[in-house]
């Protein structure tokens, strides 16, 4: 993630809010006005008393500020029988209702200990999580149970922060508060909302891969490492976003805030059950605004739209090809693919898909050969056979056979930075995939059952797989003339080859082929693992479970 480094001064605390309020909280969370002592005719607050009340009213707001240090390791997904490093990161965080913090994601990743450090409070708390979203970018945290009764509550003094009840207009101030780097207390920094947009949350090599885009909000305040899953206040005290990035390079003064709604999304999924991440958008489409494309397409002058050039096949919604978009419940589609999100404040459509809860109906109106079409489903996740997430729809599985390294090719692969060496290749097997269907690989099994792309990485040196040094990187098409389905079928259709017989693996790209005797790849496989120091042949979980496949003619 790009982050700018620039050392921020804090505000002058008179200066910090706009209106002052009193430090005592209702009981709701939210701060009742102050009452100003009268001094002559108007009432008025001035001097030291305006200052302290502006500070306890700071201080109410800062109790539920929590700085987040994490310890991490991550799977090696170019050798899944390795870890990476461990590493070391810091985050903020804050305190919500129900007892629980709220971070980003991306801050606990891959997290083996969490501690969490109130504001202005020296000890650290032990900390556990308890949901990720990797696509909205958040995290649900709690005080550890063992920390509880040792010493003084992580909750004493701590005042919940109240959301935000609408999205904020443009030019609204905000005032983004955290640990970010350049020092190791509390940072606040001052600025507007700027621009209300759509955006893909994802980012790095695997950014193609997203959901969809989300509502965004942008602002002028500075954001920088360490301010990730801070609180972004508005004037009247309230969260109106979490901070997670900024835009780096060339571009100066420019962050971005997760707006209130998707964060509230979350926790109720989160409330309802396991999170299981936002619903895809199930179509692909393109500008409608050249002439002779709206004719072909039968569009009146008088009405626009998206034209559908890919839709997936497992919606409910029955979006097709070649369907022109009108509206999404009820809100008009531009030739663009745009919405109105307010009076005079476009975004795209793909938010109207994004933000909703979990069976929450889309309907849609589509023009299909001229004729007006009504669509109504709840949306849901696609199945795809380029998992995303590691640790949800991919983990770093492998198997290996007379030396050969089956992987599941995957989006944690691209992230990897073991894959800077091999990028090129891993994106040509990416490009080739998603050229094949949408989304990124989406269905490919009989019955909608989704078939893995199963990728050879490596050709670990043995007397058996001589000569067969520059066929890494290939896609698996078939074993002994049948396709494997994953790479516990592989596995188990390997198993089932018996001893004298041949195993004959085809690739794509070009048909290569290689061709391993079955006894030899079993006697050498000792040999192997402890010449590289590779505690199995297949990872964990592969070995049983899953219908036995039919054995696989032997290679004549």
């Amino acid at each position: 993630r790009p982050v700018r480094t620039r050392v921020t001064p804090l505000l002058p605390m008179p200066d910090l809010f706009s209106s002052t309020s009193s430090p005592e909280a209702d009981g709701t969370g939210a701060l009742p006005p102050a009452k100003a002592r009268k001094v002559g005719s108007p009432s008025i607050v001035r001097g030291a008393d305006a200052a302290l009340l502006a500070a306890a009213a700071m201080k109410a707001r800062w109790s539920s500020l929590v700085l987040v240090e994490v310890t991490s390791t991550s799977p090696d997904y170019i050798k899944p029988w390795k870890m990476h490093s461990q590493r070391s990161c810091k985050g903020s965080g804050f305190v919500i209702e129900g007892g629980r913090i709220l971070t980003n994601y991306h801050v606990v990743q891959d997290a083996i200990d969490v501690r969490l450090r109130k504001h202005g409070v020296s000890r650290r708390w032990r900390g556990t999580v308890l949901a990720r979203g990797p696509d909205v970018d958040l995290a649900l945290l709690a005080v550890h149970e063992d920390e509880e009764g040792r010493g003084d509550s992580f909750w004493n003094g701590v005042t919940p922060a109240v959301w935000c009840s609408t999205l904020p207009a443009l030019q609204s101030a905000v005032h983004v508060i955290g640990f970010p780097t350049g020092g190791t207390t509390i940072s606040v920094t001052q600025g507007v909302v700027s621009r209300v947009d759509c955006k893909n949350y994802r980012v790095g090599s695997s950014a193609f891969a997203n959901s969809g885009g989300l509502l965004v909000l942008q602002i002028d305040a500075a954001i920088n490492a360490g301010n990730s899953g801070g609180p972004a206040f508005c004037s009247d005290g309230s969260v109106v976003g979490v901070a997670f990035q900024s835009l780096g390079g060339a571009a100066d003064g420019i962050g971005y805030l997760i707006p209130t709604q998707v964060c509230l999304n979350f926790l109720a999924a989160v409330a309802g059950g396991e999170y299981k991440g936002i619903s895809d958008v199930p179509f692909l489409a393109r500008e409608l605004r050249n002439a002779s494309l709206r004719r072909r397409h039968r569009v009146p002058d008088d009405v626009t739209g998206v034209l559908v050039t890919r839709a997936s096949s497992h919606s409910a919604l029955g979006v097709r090809v070649d369907d022109v978009v009108l509206s999404i419940d009820g809100k008009k589609v531009g030739d663009d693919g745009s919405v109105e999100l307010r009076e005079s404040e476009l975004v795209s459509y793909e938010f109207l898909l994004t933000g909703k809860q979990r069976g929450e109906p889309t309907s849609v109106l589509v023009l299909r050969g001229g004729e007006r079409v009504q669509l109504c489903a709840p949306l849901s996740q696609l199945p795809r056979r380029l998992p995303r997430n590691h640790g949800f729809d991919c983990f770093p599985h492998y198997v290996i056979i007379g030396g050969l390294v089956f992987v599941r090719l995957c989006c944690p692969m691209l992230e990897d930075k073991r894959s800077k060496g091999h990028h090129s290749a891993i994106y040509d097997l990416v490009n080739y995939q998603i050229a094949r269907s949408f989304p990124p690989a989406d269905g490919g099994g009989e019955g909608g059952e989704v078939a893995e792309i199963l990728l050879l990485t490596e050709i670990l040196a043995a007397p058996l797989n001589y000569g067969y040094t520059c066929h890494a990187w290939r896609v698996l098409d078939t074993l002994n003339g049948q396709r494997p389905k994953s790479l516990r079928a592989l596995h188990q259709m390997y198993r089932a080859v018996p001893d004298g017989a041949f195993l004959e693996f085809v690739f794509s790209h070009g048909g290569d082929q290689i061709v391993l005797d079955a006894t030899e790849c079993r006697q050498s496989e000792p040999d192997i693992l402890q010449l590289h120091a590779i505690p199995s042949a297949t990872s964990d979980g592969l070995q049983g479970g899953g219908e036995e496949p039919a054995a696989p003619a032997p290679a004549p």
